[in-house]
């Protein structure tokens, strides 16, 4: 056994690669059998029918003698890389010419021939023989084996590695504190929304959003407005706080995922801003109020519990040609009973349900600046709204108003509409034997919904008029 030394400059390679990936095979790859770090290039290769380098030359400008050693003693190395040079110096120039032949005829024979026989011996691993639970445990499918285990799932790995290193990197790289004491998330998020608004940290929606014309008729007041929102704008969305818990698993639980984040946090608040047209006429007399609202939430805290019932099979067998069809992943849940009017059943902790959800804010303020105004009250309303009385008084509403988002978020009609989109999913996933490309869709009888009171409208109309 010996070594030889090389030097070569000018080092040019020219080279070009047929690559035939079999579309459909690698569509019907199944998600389980990419789950083990260990099984992702060879699935990926057994998708491949054919590769080769159709083209491969390499040429040097200059090449030096070569070294030879490691023979039996120094003396020998010399004998030898002497020699070597001598037969160099004769044939270095018909050495340098003839190279890019015999790469492009010699070599590149030789790795295709490589190349074929290692792709015929390539396979993706299947799951046959992993007994399969009902549902995904998301402490074993989450977190490493060890971790699972402490959490009370079963540790024993099944799920492979990948999912909880993603997890993990995501934690490591965007949900921790770094040395500065910042979240390397609102670094992302202060990227996204810069390409949207040319502005860091936020989102911006110009133009109309929502315009109204009501005609109201109350104690013998007749009004005739126009309500108009424009020009939304979302800031300081790159203010999130820690801790930040996305996708937790929870000890003692299989099937709930915890969600935990607060925004706002820091010098500056999370903050809301529109401009709002409020004009018509009241009991004959014109109003016409243009005015910029905005609202400033200083450490406003989120909770979520999502409890979701995924079928195991179905999702281990989920082909990534569907990846992206949220269809599908809703029709790996399983899907509840309902009643004719789309309102389940029976078990109420099935399928996909919001099981908590909290929101709060430390405090919120309210401003108020008149572009202009013909209602006196708004314009008395202005220089008020930042006293700390009203500090105090906009965010004993605001977390009033929070309250009942989450209660409504947690409620009937949401919980409905999530049970209708899970009754629906199966026949509109390209890769379930439920599908039907010409499903019309579910009908379920309407409920009888209760009269629109007019005393919401009073207040509006005492400010305005």
């Amino acid at each position: 056994q010996f070594t030889v030394d090389f030097t070569m400059s000018g080092v040019e390679i020219d080279t070009s690669v047929f690559l035939g990936i079999n579309t459909e095979s690698l569509g019907n790859l199944e998600l389980g059998s990419m789950l083990h770090s260990k099984s992702i290039l060879p699935c990926l290769f057994s998708a491949i029918d054919d590769a080769k380098f159709t083209r491969l030359s390499v040429s040097v400008s200059d090449m030096d003698p070569p070294k030879l050693s490691s023979f039996v003693d120094s003396g020998m190395d010399h004998l030898m890389s002497t020699g070597a040079a001598a037969l160099f110096e004769m044939y270095e120039n018909v050495l340098i010419k003839a190279m890019p032949n015999f790469f492009e005829i010699y070599v590149r024979d030789l790795v295709n021939n490589f190349i074929d026989d290692k792709l015929d011996s390539y396979s993706c691993p299947i799951n046959a023989d992993v007994e399969l639970d009902e549902y995904i445990d998301f402490r074993d499918i989450l977190l490493p084996s060890t971790e699972a285990m402490i959490a009370g799932g079963s540790g024993d790995g099944r799920h492979g590695d990948v999912i909880p290193w993603v997890m993990n990197t995501i934690e490591d790289r965007l949900l921790s504190v770094n040395d500065e004491g910042d979240l390397p998330i609102n670094v992302l998020l202060a990227s996204l929304t810069g390409s949207q608004s040319n502005e860091g940290g936020d989102l911006y929606f110009p133009g109309d959003l929502f315009k109204k014309n009501l005609d109201i008729a109350l104690n013998g007041l007749n009004a005739a407005i126009e309500l108009g929102m424009s020009n939304l704008r979302l800031s300081n969305i790159d203010s999130l706080g820690a801790p930040v818990r996305l996708f937790q698993p929870i000890k003692g639980e299989s099937t709930i995922l915890n969600n935990t984040a607060s925004i706002g946090v820091g010098s500056e608040p999370f903050r809301a801003e529109f401009s709002l047209l409020i004009k018509g006429t009241v009991d004959e007399v014109e109003i016409h109020n243009n005015l910029v609202l905005g609202l400033s939430l200083e450490n406003v805290g989120m909770v979520l519990e999502v409890l979701a019932q995924i079928n195991e099979s179905s999702f281990l067998n989920f082909p990534l040609q569907d990846v992206l069809n949220l269809q599908c992943w809703l029709a790996t849940v399983a899907t509840p009973v309902l009643n004719k009017y789309g309102i389940r059943v029976g078990d109420p902790d099935s399928g996909m349900v919001l099981k908590k959800i909290a929101l709060a804010v430390a405090e919120a303020r309210l401003d108020m600046t008149c572009v202009s105004c013909s209602s006196p009250l708004i314009v008395e309303m202005t220089t008020k709204l930042g006293s700390p009385e009203a500090v105090d008084d906009i965010t004993a509403v605001a977390n009033m108003i929070l309250d009942y988002l989450s209660s409504l978020l947690g409620g009937d009609f949401v919980q409905s509409g999530l049970d209708k989109m899970l009754s629906k999913a199966a026949v509109r996933c390209p890769h379930s034997p439920s599908y039907d490309q010409n499903f019309p869709g579910l009908k379920y009888d309407e409920l009888v919904a209760s009269e629109t009171s007019e005393d919401s409208y009073e207040f509006l109309i005492a400010i305005i008029a």
